[in-house]
């Protein structure tokens, strides 16, 4: 498998919006709200993307989408110098050979050369390989509540790196 990481291409939101609500759907349960406000949020998102400032980056092994993340630096003013990791999913027969790391270390290393002071998240604790690679990378819980935003009950988190 050889893996080439690109930025936006056409048909590349919908198929990442498509490869959430899959992986969400089957392994948390989640179902009408997810797909609703996942969809609006990214549609917006590509609304107002500039790849001078957000990044966009997909996993591509040959034609197939395998994976993607974003940062969204466009939803806060930017003297706060603030970036919203968004839609980091990798295809599950695609895990555990390193495409989830490479693309939050690029999305990383975009934050740092962009001079952001933080990056932040909002995830539930139910997702197990993907808090182990925001811990592996300094990653820590700022927030956390109980909610039923996804249509059940489930522990919501604020996870922050601090980049200065």
């Amino acid at each position: 498998m050889t893996v080439c990481y690109q930025s936006y291409v056409p048909g590349a939101v919908g198929r990442l919006l498509a490869m959430q609500i899959e992986t969400y759907c089957r392994t948390l349960g989640f179902g009408r709200p997810f797909e609703a406000k996942v969809g609006a949020d990214m549609a917006a998102f590509l609304g107002r993307y500039d790849p001078g400032r957000d990044l966009f980056l997909t996993a591509f092994d040959g034609d197939a989408l395998v994976g993607g993340i974003t940062l969204d630096r466009g939803e806060h003013d930017p003297a706060l110098a603030m970036a919203h990791l968004r839609w980091f999913v990798v295809d599950e027969n695609q895990r555990g050979q390193g495409i989830g790391g490479t693309l939050l270390g690029r999305a990383i290393a975009f934050a740092r050369m962009r001079g952001d002071r933080q990056i932040y998240l909002w995830t539930v604790d139910a997702l197990p390989a993907a808090r182990r690679l925001y811990d592996a990378a300094g990653f820590v819980v700022a927030e956390q509540f109980r909610a039923t935003t996804w249509g059940k009950e489930m522990l919501e988190q604020k996870l922050v790196l601090d980049l200065t």
